[in-house]
């Protein structure tokens, strides 16, 4: 073989591949064509995870935390779909209930497939962002919430609370800390004020804190508005993520960090550890995603 060669045609083994598309494989034996169903359902997909941070304060009594539960229930057939006409994600849910103190409801993320959610019906006590900030933090992480996600997309998390926080003087060190996490970074962020909470500058103030975008910050001035809410903004943060990835901002050409699917025609999320020879990212960059909602009138705009 010379050696300009790549190698010599007549004594390389195709094996099964067809090289000449004749049917027939270089031994002369018949090649079967792969159907493309089966393919698809071979790959691998990559986790996208929704995490729901629920309030449960004693403030949360009622039809609030009843339109919470409803939302979340109805809203998990409408993820199945998603998941079922998506070649390429699988759907998981966490969920953490927060008051004086935090907790997650699901140890590991679930498969929406699969997953169950049992309603909230004890509420009590104060509303401590630190603790569901710092409860966060430790879990998004590669030894736990993200441990299988190579390739993963970056969570959507919606953040939801009656009131301003209770830790006033003390969450911040926590949400400091949060913001630090790479994942949290890069994640598609969403909250939702509700009713008193709408009212409270400082609800609203922290929660543009939590999402750094305030066209992520949600009134839910009745509790017929917040079920739309949760239900538009979950399944809207789901589509925005798994099409398009979760970082969108200004400068749309990808970085190292990035790869791309011709196949697939977008260019997947951002995946880590973030090389060391990057560039910091920029305040852009790191700023949750806008989800295209655009200006809705949530009394009269939706009837679902």
């Amino acid at each position: 073989m010379a050696d300009n060669d790549f190698f010599d045609l007549e004594s390389f083994d195709f094996g099964e591949f067809d090289s000449l598309d004749t049917g027939v494989n270089v031994q002369r034996q018949p090649v079967q064509t792969p159907n493309v169903s089966d393919i698809v359902t071979s790959l691998k997909k990559r986790a996208m995870i929704v995490i729901f941070i629920i309030d449960i304060s004693g403030s949360m009594k009622g039809a609030r935390i009843g339109a919470v539960n409803d939302a979340i229930r109805n809203v998990l057939p409408e993820l199945k779909k998603r998941e079922k006409g998506n070649t390429s994600a699988e759907i998981k849910v966490a969920v953490m209930e927060f008051s004086t103190n935090a907790r997650w409801r699901t140890i590991v993320p679930q498969p929406v497939s699969t997953f169950q959610y049992t309603d909230i019906t004890d509420v009590y006590g104060g509303t401590n962002y630190g603790r569901a900030f710092e409860k966060l933090n430790e879990k998004l992480s590669a030894d736990q919430f993200m441990s299988s996600t190579a390739g993963a997309y970056t969570p959507l998390i919606v953040f939801m609370t009656d009131g301003k926080p209770s830790d006033m003087g003390l969450y911040r060190e926590n949400l400091d800390e949060l913001k630090r996490n790479k994942w949290f970074k890069y994640s598609t962020r969403v909250g939702i004020a509700i009713e008193d909470g709408a009212l409270s500058e400082d609800c609203r103030r922290v929660l543009t804190e939590f999402t750094d975008n305030e066209k992520n910050v949600y009134e839910a001035k009745n509790t017929a508005v917040l079920a739309r809410q949760i239900r538009l903004v979950t399944l809207t943060g789901v589509d925005s993520v798994t099409h398009q990835g979760s970082i969108q901002n200004s400068n749309p050409q990808p970085s190292a960090a990035y790869t791309h699917n011709s196949s697939l025609g977008r260019t997947p999320a951002r995946q880590f550890p973030v090389p060391a020879n990057e560039p910091a990212p920029t305040a852009a960059e790191t700023a949750s995603p806008t989800l295209p909602i655009g200006e809705i009138d949530w009394d009269n705009d939706f009837n679902f």
